[in-house]
């Protein structure tokens, strides 16, 4: 499993094109606070991943980090994707470290 932490990915995203973030949370969650990223609900994840496949970096993020663990496990055991990443502490971190609601990419 492979972490990442908050200012990684916004320097990631920031500076390549090869990299997506994707906000797992379910639509209620979003609607209480959302960055600016893509939205897709955990459940419906793996019917949607062949439109992120070609990304060297596909990084999920939930609220604390442990739904986007459990995706990232799931996903490599079950459909052996080796380009799944995780957003250590989720949302939580992204706030605490600083990073902007709103990414100038």
């Amino acid at each position: 499993m492979k972490l990442v932490g908050p200012e990684f990915v916004l320097d990631y995203l920031q500076h390549t094109k090869d990299c997506i973030l994707i906000d797992i949370r379910e639509p209620y969650e979003i609607a209480l606070l959302k960055i600016d990223c893509q939205n897709v609900p955990m459940g419906a994840f793996s019917q949607v991943y062949n439109a992120y496949s070609s990304y060297k970096q596909v990084i999920l993020m939930c609220q604390s980090g442990k739904r986007a663990e459990a995706l990232a496990n799931f996903m490599e055991t079950q459909y052996n994707v080796d380009n799944i990443y995780i957003l250590e502490g989720g949302l939580n971190a992204w706030l605490e470290s600083k990073c902007p609601p709103t990414l100038s990419l």
